[in-house]
């Protein structure tokens, strides 16, 4: 079985960016540990036997349930556990399931089915796909800062967001009635690109959506690609609101 263990990890070194196998089987065990804190019993031991017996002896299996089921709670024990920020740890994790997916969809399935709502997202490859060679692809097709030109002139095409090259902002004034259907749209952008905006809801009514790339500390296209599909929703459900310069 050497070589399925090969196989399933150089599926996550592919999918999850990383140069080397030794990253990769790290990730690995570090994302099905977490994992196995959502399971219980006969998920957790299929979970177990549909992993390389290679990776399945590094996982520890006698761990406790998460209290905690959300999302964003399971990103952020991730990104704990590699020492990374949530944004990375959610490229790895997407990067270690969907390499289980392309090994055993009906374990996946089935996973998916067991999960909290929203896990589902994390069983493709970033950014959609799964493209067999992303994560092959050169540094060039990765995200990278943008400068005060091109940033610039991607302001001048969006609709109320300022900013600088390490952060940009939208503010918006809606009635409250409007937010609840603008969030589902903006959530379902944030799962579809991978990417998410921190949001601030303010004492005074106003909505504060702020975009940056954590892992680079900059605004990059896929910060530019997330406020468009904030605009979006903002314009079909709330006719564009109330913006003020942030």
């Amino acid at each position: 079985m050497v070589a399925q263990y090969q196989q399933f990890l150089d599926g996550v070194r592919t999918h999850a960016g990383l140069s080397e196998t030794e990253q990769a089987r790290q990730a690995t065990v570090h994302v099905i540990e977490a994992m196995a804190r959502h399971l219980d019993g006969v998920d957790r031991q299929q979970l177990a036997t549909g992993i390389p017996q290679g990776l399945r002896s590094s996982v520890r299996w006698d761990i406790e349930n998460a209290s905690a089921h959300s999302l964003e709670e399971f990103l952020q024990e991730v990104a704990q556990r590699t020492d990374s920020t949530p944004e990375r740890s959610r490229y790895l994790v997407q990067g270690v399931l969907s390499a289980l997916t392309e090994q055993d969809r009906a374990l996946a399935d089935t996973l998916q089915h067991r999960l909290p709502d929203g896990f589902s997202a994390l069983f493709t490859a970033p950014g959609g796909g799964p493209p067999p060679d992303w994560g092959a692809a050169s540094a060039d097709d990765r995200p990278r800062p943008l400068d005060a030109d091109e940033l610039q002139r991607a302001l001048n095409q969006l609709v109320g967001w300022s900013g600088d090259t390490e952060r940009i902002s939208r503010e918006v004034t809606l009635p409250p009635e409007r937010w609840t259907p603008i969030y589902r749209q903006v959530e379902a952008a944030q799962q579809e690109l991978s990417h998410h905006a921190a949001v601030e809801e303010r004492s005074d009514g106003v909505v504060v959506f702020s975009l940056h790339t954590r892992s680079l500390g900059a605004v990059t296209e896929l910060d530019l690609q997330l406020a468009r599909r904030i605009d979006a929703a903002i314009s079909e459900v709330g006719s564009g609101g109330a913006n003020r310069a942030p």
